[in-house]
């Protein structure tokens, strides 16, 4: 698969500014693969503290569980993140479904700004959904693995 990316309409100011004064960050991507939209909030006072967190997605290939054609993510789904005046990363991981999971889902946003002036990101997004294994010997099998372009944008 090609992982074409679509863009996705996004309001933007005009006025360059540093993520620490960002109230929001949209990220978004759309492929042969997956459709999704993610908002996070950072501190004014404290660029590294994520205030919210949340999306929704949708994985497209035939072989992905029905429970992941559309999901929500939000902050339980944060394993790790990083943000500074030029890189925004984000490490998500997920259990479909919660009470008896099957399927892991781990994604994550790598991505970086030409310059601290700049409203825009860019990057990739690597996605992996697993099935676990029925016992512990069972073992895991990777059901998809893919990576495709993926942008984020300042919003204040």
């Amino acid at each position: 698969m090609t992982g074409k990316l679509v863009l996705v309409a996004l309001l933007l100011v005009s006025s360059p500014v540093a993520v620490s004064a960002a109230e929001r960050i949209y990220c978004a991507a759309s492929d042969a693969m997956l459709d999704m939209s993610l908002e996070s909030g950072f501190s004014k006072k404290d660029e590294q503290k994520l205030i919210h967190f949340r999306g929704v997605a949708g994985l497209k290939a035939k072989r992905a569980p029905a429970e992941l054609r559309r999901f929500q993510m939000d902050s339980e789904m944060i394993r790790q993140y990083w943000t500074d005046d030029r890189d925004l990363r984000f490490s998500l991981q997920a259990v479909f479904p919660k009470r008896e999971p099957v399927y892991r889902l781990t994604l994550s946003l790598l991505t970086t700004r030409k310059s601290a002036d700049t409203l825009r990101f860019e990057g990739e997004y690597v996605m992996a959904l697993t099935r676990l294994g029925a016992t512990a010997s069972a073992g895991a099998q990777t059901v998809l693995d893919y990576r495709a372009p993926i942008f984020c944008s300042i919003k204040r």
